[in-house]
């Protein structure tokens, strides 16, 4: 066999073994996990604003650092105004999902009721592990939402570091690619700079993107549940608008909540929802996400099922929202990879 294959063949397996290595220890250590989450999230953000930020200094000639403190600022202060004005209807519509969990416990009595009163033995049956298991889901779900509070207060220092970490990637991202360039051999730099390139130009635009289309869809989703009358419309809206950047699954998940809500008002509001749901995606994929997205991102449906199943057991649906992102990086980073070094 020819030593060059082998040599190639090597170097290429020892690249995916370091990946596979890297998210092994990141997800195993909690540390290396948060503080991996505040930087990729900066990031993120300072990626998000950087097109804005390009535009604004090259057509009023401002100080780049000015414009990135006051991009942050203004997006901190979005932020805050934006959870002032949706925490007191969010938390209203907190309390009253104790309604809707007995609604569901009603429905299903009555349901099990009807099949009852045919005298089908296995109801009984049916009833006892629905029961125990609908009791087991509702207080698994309990310590779940108040372990969320619970590590978001413990996380306010990590929160509060964001702003000013996506301050500086935005503000010196440029110094800090200088310098993370200088680490590397000479002879890598070139090719380093090629990559870094690629990857921005492809996903710099998607994440923007992504986060236009899901205000877009945000809006669209509240103003149809308001107009149809559904319990809880910002909740399920803001879900809908999150659960579109996941390809594929993303839908059919933000449907499913709003669906079994509306079901117990009446059949004729869960058709509605549906509908409204169904023209939603029809308006996003032929009149919304072509003028907003482009080109999309060249990446076969079993790479994009695969990646997203990954996400799901690796960080649950936050994961699965970031699997297409990072799995574009590491397909860009692996042909360029491929394509300069061999």
């Amino acid at each position: 066999m020819n030593r060059s294959y082998v040599v190639k063949w090597g170097k290429r397996i020892g690249i995916l073994l370091l990946l596979l290595a890297i998210i092994f220890i990141i997800n195993k250590s909690s540390i290396i996990r948060e503080l991996v989450g505040v930087v990729f999230t900066s990031f993120i953000i300072a990626y998000s604003l950087k097109p804005v930020k390009n535009s604004i200094v090259s057509k009023f000639k401002f100080n780049e650092r000015l414009v990135s403190a006051l991009l942050v600022v203004a997006i901190l202060g979005t932020v805050v105004l934006t959870f002032a004005l949706l925490i007191p209807t969010l938390f209203k519509e907190t309390l009253d999902i104790e309604n809707i969990l007995n609604g569901f416990t009603e429905l299903i009595d009555s349901v099990l009721n009807k099949l009852r009163s045919y005298n089908i033995g296995v109801v009984d049956v049916i009833y006892e592990q629905t029961s125990e298991k609908l009791n087991v889901w509702l207080i698994d779900t309990s310590y779940r939402f108040f372990d969320t509070l619970i590590a978001l207060w413990e996380n306010m220092i990590s929160l509060a570091i964001i702003p000013v970490v996506t301050y500086y990637f935005l503000a010196d991202g440029k110094t800090l690619g200088s310098k993370f360039l200088l680490v590397l051999p000479t002879e890598k730099r070139s090719v380093v700079k090629l990559i870094g390139k690629d990857i921005d130009k492809l996903l710099g635009k998607y994440i923007f993107s992504q986060l236009l289309l899901s205000l877009i869809i945000i809006v669209l989703t509240f103003i149809g549940l308001l107009v149809i009358g559904i319990k809880f419309p910002l909740w399920l809206s803001i879900l809908n608008g999150i659960f579109n950047i996941i390809p594929y699954f993303g839908p059919i998940i933000g449907l499913v909540p709003a669906l079994l809500i509306a079901f117990l008002t009446s059949p004729s509001k869960a058709i509605a929802v549906a509908i409204l749901y169904f023209v939603i995606q029809q308006l996003e994929g032929d009149l919304i996400a072509p003028k907003v997205t482009g080109e999309s991102i060249s990446m076969h449906p079993i790479c994009i099922i695969l990646l997203l199943l990954i996400g799901e057991k690796l960080g649950g649906i936050f994961g699965m929202v970031l699997a297409v992102p990072i799995g574009v990086m590491v397909k860009v980073i692996y042909e360029d990879i491929n394509y300069y070094l061999f």
